[in-house]
């Protein structure tokens, strides 16, 4: 290392060659001991995180040619049973709902063609109540305004369903006044003008509380709205 102008006390006149070897041997050797200490510190340091970085080979076979002593059984799924939706038009399935009474052994499946602008005008808008020991046929048909996305058992009472529609709007059913051939209509719906201004994604009931009667819902236009459907007439609250 060289030492050129820069740095030098204020009593050092650089430019006098007498002065920079007099301050020079000065410097070399009250700071001799110093300089070592300080460079084998650094080192230390220096070291300590190059081995930090040191690069991993994630596929390395450490055992090579070594034979498991015991076997792990492979993971496998059986299909117990299929729904298919019964109406010709393919649809998706938007939302799936566990009946919350374990012994009932019920699913709620709602359909609809989420793609922008892509849905017929024929389209329809049935969504089911699938009982597990019956997969032929639906148990309930719920039958909304618009084709639902979303849909939630009532944790408290399960015969009151809510439906979260594809125009915005939230449905409320009763499945114990469905008719004969089990078709299920809403006894309430939320106003259009009021509810969401986008598709409603999910739904879900309130459970803390003395009130068994509120629910929430959520849109991608951005709100989440909670509704209470004895009042529904008034908008969320």
């Amino acid at each position: 290392m060289n030492h050129y102008e820069g740095g030098w006390p204020r009593e050092i006149d650089h430019t006098e060659p007498a002065d920079v070897q007099k301050y020079l041997k000065k410097m070399y050797r009250e700071t001799n001991l110093g300089f070592a200490a300080a460079t084998k510190e650094m080192c230390l340091g220096a070291t300590k995180s190059i081995l930090q970085n040191n690069e991993i080979d994630l596929f390395e076979e450490y055992f090579a040619g070594e034979q498991p002593e015991n076997l792990s059984e492979n993971i496998s799924t059986k299909t117990l049973m299929i729904f298919k939706d019964p109406n010709p038009i393919k649809r998706a399935a938007t939302k799936i709902a566990w009946h919350p009474e374990t012994s009932e052994m019920r699913i709620g499946v709602t359909y609809a063609m989420l793609r922008f602008q892509q849905m017929p005008i024929d389209m329809p808008r049935e969504s089911y109540i699938w009982n597990l020991s019956n997969p032929n046929f639906p148990e309930k048909t719920l039958l909304a305004p618009s084709p639902l996305c979303s849909m939630a058992f009532n944790q408290k009472n399960p015969d009151i369903v809510v439906g979260g529609s594809y125009n915005g709007s939230l449905s409320f059913f009763d499945t114990r006044a469905g008719d004969a051939s089990g078709v299920v209509k809403p006894f309430r719906t939320t106003i259009l003008e009021k509810s969401h201004h986008d598709p409603v994604y999910d739904v879900d009931w309130k459970t803390v509380g003395k009130t068994l009667s509120e629910c929430v819902s959520t849109s991608t236009d951005g709100k989440i709205l909670w509704w209470d459907y004895k009042s529904v007439d008034n908008g969320p609250i």
